[in-house]
């Protein structure tokens, strides 16, 4: 992987009818989007101040800016940018200015928002009620606990019943060596938590257990009612578990991949897994972007930093996979770097690209 997913000599896959890449002036670095197929709209989660923060990559320099959510209208496609792409506004949100996002999900019943924080102040979950007509999400609460200590990606059983991974045990903020050490070896230190929250109180944690392990424990999504995926990003592989009444997982099998999985998606049956073929070429364009996306920074760039600025490239891939038909790969190359999700509207046809360090989403449509 590491020889023929490079810049270069990755081999380009485009299965889309169409597409083009959006926003690039006005977010970045999404590393999570959820489809909300019954509204025809897509939430974002855009953390420019992942450039310098990071701690899932080991990125930890001064004076990070804060993450803000995004309502995008993909319905008419040939609605004007400036008003399909809206930001929403956090309200009561006491920590909005330490605020890092990961993964995200979203209760459509109750319209409550679930997103993961890497803040300086410590990890958690933040909760949201979330009006998407008046694009404003009213914080409801932050969840802590000790098994919580890295959240990555988060699944909903219902609004009171999560699934949330930790992708490592080591956590890079505690020691890079450690923490680089359980990626490199594939050690498998990521947990996935089971969680039930109190119907009282929404932020508190009545239940709390260990179901699952596995190395770099990545994205987690609910294939069906009985069946949980879980991304293990350092394997190249997808885990696919048996749900019981409790909570708790059983281990069925696993999805090989010719990249490394991040973040899952579920829609029309199939599951959309996009990743990262090149881990060599992610973590130089992480260790970058600081300089390569500020103009201060790179105006005191040497010669060759400032060459890699201009021409240096992230892969990308994402690939669907039913059990019929197993895995197909939907697309594959430089031009939008660092997928990390891939969603899709199965009946308007529309999917979205989301990057971890991308300028902008790349929509397609069929």
């Amino acid at each position: 992987m590491v020889y023929t997913n490079a810049p270069g000599r990755l081999a380009e896959i485009n299965t889309f009818a169409r597409h083009e890449i959006k926003f690039v002036d006005r977010v970045r670095s999404c590393e999570d989007m959820l489809v909300l197929e019954s509204s025809g709209v897509a939430l974002l989660a855009c953390d420019a101040g992942r450039e310098r923060w990071n701690t899932v990559m080991g990125v930890f320099l001064p004076d990070p800016v804060s993450a803000n959510l995004y309502v995008y209208d993909y319905k008419d496609a040939s609605a004007p940018d400036a008003s399909s792409l809206r930001r929403v506004d956090m309200v009561d949100f006491a920590g909005e200015a330490d605020f890092h996002t990961l993964g995200m999900a979203y209760d459509e019943q109750t319209s409550t928002l679930f997103v993961a924080n890497h803040a300086k102040a410590g990890p958690s979950i933040e909760i949201f009620n979330l009006d998407l007509d008046q694009l404003v999400a009213s914080h409801a609460g932050t969840i802590q606990h000790p098994l919580i200590h890295g959240p990555n990606s988060i699944a909903l059983v219902g609004s009171r019943e999560l699934y949330v991974s930790n992708d490592h045990y080591f956590l890079a903020k505690q020691s890079t060596l450690l923490a680089r050490t359980e990626l490199v070896l594939g050690l498998p230190l990521g947990t996935v938590v089971h969680l039930k929250l109190s119907a009282d109180k929404p932020a508190d944690v009545e239940e709390a257990s260990v179901v699952a392990r596995a190395a770099f424990a990545n994205g987690v999504e609910m294939l069906n009612s009985t069946t949980v995926a879980v991304a293990s990003t350092s394997r190249s592989a997808v885990y696919l578990y048996d749900r019981r009444r409790d909570g708790s997982l059983s281990y069925r099998s696993s999805i090989q991949v010719p990249f490394l999985p991040d973040n899952l998606s579920v829609h029309g049956g199939k599951l959309i897994i996009a990743g990262h073929p090149h881990f060599p070429s992610l973590t130089k364009f992480t260790m970058t972007r600081h300089v390569c996306n500020d103009a201060a920074e790179l105006a005191k760039a040497d010669d060759a930093m400032k060459a890699y600025c201009e021409h240096g490239k992230g892969t990308s891939w994402v690939a669907e996979w039913t059990e019929a038909n197993g895995l197909k790969s939907l697309y594959a190359g430089t031009e939008y770097p660092t997928s990390a999700t891939a969603a899709r509207d199965s009946k308007r046809g529309v999917g979205i690209i989301s990057g971890l360090y991308a300028k902008g989403i790349l929509v397609w449509r069929d």
